[in-house]
Parts: C-alpha cells; structure tokens; sequence
C-alpha cells in the first residue's frame, strides 16, 4: 500500500513539475516577443492613489506607459481614474502629475478624470482617443 501511494506521489510531483515547466517557458518566450508597433496611444487604467502619490499599482501601470513612451511606441498616454472619497486628486490627476515629473510633455498626456470602475475607465478613454489622438 505505501510503496503504491509513493509511486503515486512521485507521479503527481513530476506531472505537476513538467506543468509548472511547460507555464514557465511560455511566459518566459511570451516576454521575449517583439513590444507592438507604434500606436497612438497607450491607456492607464486608475488604480488607488494616496492623496498626491499612485499606489504601488499605479505607479507600475505609469511606469510601462512612461518606458512605451520613452521608446517612441506611443505618442500619447491617457490616464483614467476619478476621485476616491475625501482625495484631494483624481488617481488620473496623480497619474499625470508622476509622468510629468518623469519627463513626460504635459502635452502627451490625455486625462479623464470622471471613472469609477474600470468599465468607466474604458469608455471614457475610448471618447478621448476618439477625440484626441
């Protein structure tokens, strides 16, 4: 019965391992694919900001559209996010304020600042880009 069970265990472990293997490869490759060609813009959907500073989230969702920019992918970046309760900003409001202070244009940057959920942030971004870029 034991010696069964073992067998069994090792079975699962290397099936398991060779899955977990196989899912590494493929996010592995998936990273070394080419970045898109140009586009006209990148879109930021908000997430959680701290008074005048993006979360941890935020700023790393601002940081890939920055480095996107910085090698000429796109030519605008558009933030979405309203106000959360009490803020004295909108997350796309901190969003834009953290780009500029990046070397951003003021003039690259599209904000909607209406949004609360992240159907919001879609649609609201789609009217600016229909409209802006």
């Amino acid at each position: 019965m034991i010696p069964n069970l073992i067998k069994t265990c090792k079975i699962i472990f290397l099936l398991s391992f060779i899955l977990f293997s196989f899912s590494a490869l493929q996010v592995w490759r998936y990273g070394q694919t080419k970045l898109p060609a140009n586009a006209d813009a990148a879109i930021v959907l908000g997430a959680a900001a701290y008074h005048n500073n993006p979360s941890p989230v935020l700023k790393e969702r601002i940081n890939h559209a920055i480095t996107l920019y910085e090698k000429g992918l796109v030519k605008k970046i558009i933030f979405t996010g309203g106000k959360g309760q009490g803020a004295p900003l909108s997350e796309s409001e901190v969003a834009q304020k953290y780009a500029i202070e990046h070397q951003v244009k003021e003039s690259d940057i599209l904000i909607e600042v209406d949004s609360k959920i992240t159907e919001e942030n879609i649609h609201y971004a789609q009217l600016i880009a229909e409209e802006k870029t």
